[in-house]
């Protein structure tokens, strides 16, 4: 009975076993983004030696095969004519990528499957954003607003937002929004900027004037020149009345 027991326990942990490596070869999804038009390039995992086998497969289906000696490199279906297979490295190209050409990518090398699984994801370009103050109420009297740069998203994959005051550096974010206090630090800003970028484009949008802005009022410092203008024009006018006085009284004693 113990030894049956023990063989029932052992089969539990290989069964175990296999679960965890299925799990774990399924945690190697990872997802392949293209433009539509656009090329896709997929690469496998490392492979130790030569490699003398390849098949890659979309789905279920074969897209392109090749074997040393046995088979040349053979393209399949809707994939010939602009595929290219690196039989030294196993990197495939697929150009002029269509939304149906969304699939599971595999591939298969030295008669071994790989791991990996790529998951074609076909985005497009970002939209062009809009920025706008809000609530729509925001003013210079305002203590506080947020900054909301709008685009629709949706198909573009994984997007960044980048924000710019004035003519200064873009500052990268995660969010589409950006709080602005009335404070002295933001007053100085004239314009706000921002920007949604993705793997293949970026646009950015108007410049919004900052609700909270102000014109610093300084007084112009008189130039050096314009002193000394002064100053000579009132000495000339203190010595033009004292000669003129002594002129006067020059005149009298001659009378």
């Amino acid at each position: 009975i113990s030894n049956l027991l023990g063989y029932n326990m052992l089969n539990i942990s290989v069964l175990v076993l296999l679960v965890a490596n299925v799990s774990f070869c399924q945690a190697e999804t990872v997802e392949e983004y293209f433009r539509v038009g656009g090329t896709l390039q997929l690469s496998p995992q490392p492979v130790g030696g030569a490699i003398t086998s390849i098949v890659w497969k979309y789905g279920k289906n074969l897209l392109a095969e090749w074997e040393t000696k046995q088979i040349p490199l053979t393209y399949y279906s809707k994939f010939k004519g602009r595929t290219t297979l690196n039989t030294g490295t196993g990197e495939l190209e697929i150009r002029n990528m269509t939304a149906a050409d969304n699939e599971v990518y595999t591939v298969e090398i030295n008669n071994h499957v790989q791991s990996r699984v790529h998951k074609t994801v076909a985005i497009e370009d970002v939209p062009q954003p809009v920025l706008e103050a809000k609530p729509l109420s925001c003013s210079s009297a305002s203590k506080d607003c947020k900054l909301v740069c709008e685009g629709n998203v949706s198909k573009a994959g994984p997007v960044e937002y980048f924000w710019k005051k004035d003519d200064g550096e873009w500052e990268k974010s995660k969010e589409n929004t950006m709080e602005i206090i009335n404070d002295a630090e933001t007053q100085r800003v004239k314009k706000f900027s921002c920007r949604i970028k993705n793997q293949f484009s970026e646009k950015e949008s108007n410049a919004l004037d900052n609700p909270f802005y102000r014109e610093e009022t300084t007084k112009e410092p008189s130039s050096p020149g314009s002193g000394v203008i002064v100053g000579i024009v009132l000495l000339f006018s203190i010595c033009f009345c004292f000669f003129s006085v002594i002129l006067q009284k020059s005149v009298r004693n001659l009378m």
